[in-house]
């Protein structure tokens, strides 16, 4: 007897809309016009949010935990810090069952010396997400 076959969902691009959607609606100065992907754009922006997928492990047929990294750039220090604050609070809402079930977050927001100059944070997800039967 065979096993259900379950794919998992892209995290990338779910963590990625995520983010995109929820900040669209922020009235904060510093989350507002901030590019949100999984690279960073050839043409540099004044804010960004770039989430890379960095592993995880497959926890049983149904759920995999996903680790993320989350790179924030802003204008000043300051706009960095508070971006990246966000950035993590509705990371921290996301878990709705469909397909996110649970998000911790093994690193909080640190600041990182970006070879562009530009005020970087990093943090890290991980990302407990529920697959679909195929």
């Amino acid at each position: 007897m065979a096993l259900p076959v379950v794919v998992q969902p892209d995290v990338e691009l779910w963590a990625t809309t995520w983010l995109r959607e929820a900040l669209a609606g922020r009235v904060e100065p510093y989350a507002v016009d901030v590019y949100v992907s999984n690279t960073v754009p050839t043409q540099r922006r004044d804010r960004m949010v770039v989430v890379r997928r960095d592993g995880g492990l497959r926890t049983d047929m149904l759920r995999e935990v996903a680790r993320l990294s989350v790179r924030t750039w802003g204008k000043t220090d300051q706009e960095a810090s508070d971006l990246a604050r966000l950035v993590g609070a509705l990371l921290w809402s996301a878990p709705t069952g469909d397909p996110v079930v649970r998000v911790t977050q093994p690193a909080g927001n640190t600041p990182v010396a970006d070879p562009s100059g530009q005020p970087l944070r990093y943090q890290t997800f991980e990302v407990t997400t529920r697959g679909q039967q195929v």
